[in-house]
């Protein structure tokens, strides 16, 4: 009888072992992987649909396409009056740069969004690209923005932002609040 409930023991450790290692493999392969224009992440949003146009930058993290606002999905830039200290402690308008950045990438360019769905504020959240370029990525490898901590970011946008930190670009020259941060401390941005 103790033989039979060790083997059984065995059978579900083993069984809850292997279970374990299979959703561990899944979501890596999940958080990583694009095929036709359908990317997948952490999260499991699915960007399967498409806005195409010209775009009109708002602010460092958000596009006009036509009369469709799109929130660029994971990152989160310095609000437009946001100020942050350069390396020497000096104050200067980050939000205003982060925006300019945005604007010397994308405005009035051809602009190819895939969206999951909307935000609470009806906006597209969305992964675009100016050619091959992905503007998200670009934010945050220049240091214009930083990860949005309320989505799980990908391994890729998570190295981006810790090369921008570790080599002191953009707003990582020096000290900043979080956007969201400065936008809890300023409720009437």
């Amino acid at each position: 009888m103790k033989q039979k409930i060790l083997n059984l023991f065995c059978f579900l450790l083993s069984s809850a072992c292997f279970f374990i290692l299979l959703q561990i493999v899944l979501i890596k392969a999940n958080a990583n992987s694009f095929s036709d224009s359908t990317f997948r992440v952490k999260s499991h949003l699915i960007f399967d649909k498409k806005i195409i146009g010209k775009a009109q930058v708002l602010d460092g993290d958000s596009i006009k396409i036509g009369r469709k606002e799109i929130r660029l999905f994971g990152i989160d830039a310095p609000e437009y009056k946001q100020k942050c200290l350069d390396k020497n402690n000096q104050e200067y308008s980050c939000g205003l740069i982060s925006r300019d950045f945005l604007f010397k990438l994308a405005n009035q360019k051809s602009v190819e969004c895939f969206y999951a769905q909307k935000d609470k504020y009806d906006r597209f959240l969305s992964k675009c690209f100016v050619e091959e370029q992905s503007i998200n990525e670009e934010m945050i490898k220049n240091g214009m923005a930083v990860i949005y901590n309320f989505t799980e970011s990908s391994s890729k946008m998570d190295k981006l932002e810790t090369e921008a930190k570790n080599n002191k670009i953009g707003i990582w020259q020096g000290s900043f609040e979080l956007p969201k941060d400065y936008r809890k401390n300023n409720p009437r941005i």
